[in-house]
């Protein structure tokens, strides 16, 4: 059967999110993501099986929701997954010569961390602050220039503030919520390094799947789109409220770190488009913590991470 749709990445947090709301989605072989060479290569496969059973009279899409860096990466890991995607694009525009649109998901956090007056917008603009920061927008200008003499590709991208949800990879040094959550359940003590006044945005990650899916249909979307809740929390307000929805005692232990060097006070941002159905903080935090539970009863190995 057909599909003119690819989510790359569709086991990840945000990718598993978008999955869900296309009725009908190329399914692509599992993607090595340990190296560069064995990702190139199965890139390259599936982008060939894709191009193989397109629908030709239905527009192709590809939605790139894949990433493992982080803040806290190093500049070569960052340079590593730019090479990967850098490849990817190019092979992209060499492959799929019918009509298409590339969704990129960019970090609004990562490219707006430098940046001034706040609330940030798509007019924004951008000034990472990290290797991480640096990587999001490089990716950003990798697929414009790619595609920017290709009239029949449409690309667009969505810079996402604080995405949480149930599923999120606790291995990784990131994700504020299901980490105070862990560390509640786990019962182990959680490292916060940034001041309580801190401001963030958290956007649900169905919701940010759901604004993902509208920009994806769309006939003429924005080329760039902040994508939040343009709901605002403080650190303080947000361990507040989680430690009220959960109802365990969150242990934490406040200090410096270097790591925190990078770690903008606001980032307060103001959506491109609305959620279609918000959901509320509340909600979306008891549905991590049953998610997390379940999965620390079968793998007690999780390890709350600082912040």
């Amino acid at each position: 059967m057909s599909s003119n749709t690819w989510v790359v990445g569709s086991g990840g947090l945000l990718g598993s999110a978008v999955t869900k709301t296309l009725t009908n989605n190329f399914h692509a072989t599992p993607i090595r993501w340990s190296n560069n060479h064995d990702s190139t290569e199965d890139l390259d496969a599936n982008l060939e099986q894709f191009a193989q059973q397109l629908n030709p009279v239905q527009p192709w899409q590809i939605i790139w929701a894949a990433g493992h860096a982080t803040v806290s990466s190093s500049q070569d890991q960052c340079d590593q997954e730019l090479a990967v995607f850098n490849h990817f694009t190019q092979k992209v525009q060499e492959t799929l010569t019918s009509p298409g649109r590339f969704f990129l998901a960019s970090s609004a956090g990562g490219v707006y961390a430098g940046s001034v007056d706040p609330p940030f917008t798509e007019h924004s603009i951008p000034i990472p602050t990290t290797a991480y920061g640096s990587l999001k927008l490089n990716q950003e200008l990798a697929l414009t220039d790619a595609f920017s003499q290709n009239a029949h590709v449409t690309t667009v991208i969505g810079r996402i503030s604080n995405l949480y949800g149930p599923g999120q990879n606790v291995n990784k040094l990131q994700g504020l919520i299901s980490h105070l959550i862990l560390a509640a359940l786990a019962k182990k003590t959680m490292n916060i390094f940034v001041p309580l006044d801190t401001i963030r945005d958290f956007v649900f990650v169905n919701d940010a799947a759901q604004v993902i899916n509208t920009l994806s249909t769309m006939d003429s979307p924005p080329k760039i789109a902040v994508i939040a809740s343009g709901e605002p929390k403080s650190l303080a307000t947000v361990i507040s409220q989680v430690q009220a929805v959960i109802r365990i005692k969150i242990p934490i232990s406040y200090g410096d770190h270097a790591s925190s060097a990078g770690q903008v006070a606001d980032l307060r941002m103001i959506p491109a488009l609305p959620c279609p159905q918000l959901t509320p903080f509340p909600v979306g935090v008891k549905t991590m913590q049953l998610d997390l539970a379940q999965r620390l009863q079968e793998n007690d190995g999780f390890a709350p991470a600082t912040s």
